[in-house]
């Protein structure tokens, strides 16, 4: 395993314990305060350290390309779908004509999240391919 898929496995873990901690924070805590929980994909600001050494192969950097354009187009994705749903629900749905300010910093949040996510997901995918053309 290479410093790569090590820097996608945390990001992945990292990903999923936002999600649950912000699950699990949301009964106690109201959806606005259990945002608290991404701060544990700061976590994640310590791939940088893991392989600094290793030189990446032209390989490594066309997956590291392919892997973030995916995850930034999910990104762009999730914030659209995040600013149109919340107009949709607020104002189409419920009426309202205003929308609190707090949503957009959430909105932001969630659509790093899912750019990082994404990201790792796609370079353990496309790795996981390049191990099987290999192999076969």
């Amino acid at each position: 395993m290479n410093a790569e898929q090590k820097r996608a496995w945390l990001g992945v873990v990292t990903g999923i314990a936002c999600v649950v901690g912000y699950v699990a924070l949301v009964p106690f805590l109201g959806p606005m305060a259990a945002t608290g929980a991404f701060g544990l994909y700061g976590i994640n600001g310590f791939a940088g350290f893991i392989g600094r050494k290793e030189r990446a192969d032209e390989r490594d950097r066309s997956i590291a390309r392919r892997a973030t354009l995916g995850g930034a187009m999910a990104s762009y994705m999730a914030f659209i779908l995040g600013c149109m749903g919340t107009w949709f629900i607020a104002f189409a749905w419920l009426g309202k004509e205003q929308v609190s300010v707090h949503l957009l910093g959430t909105i932001t949040f969630v659509g790093g999240i899912v750019f990082y996510s994404v990201r790792s997901t796609v370079v353990l995918v496309l790795y996981g391919r390049h191990m099987e053309a290999d192999n076969a």
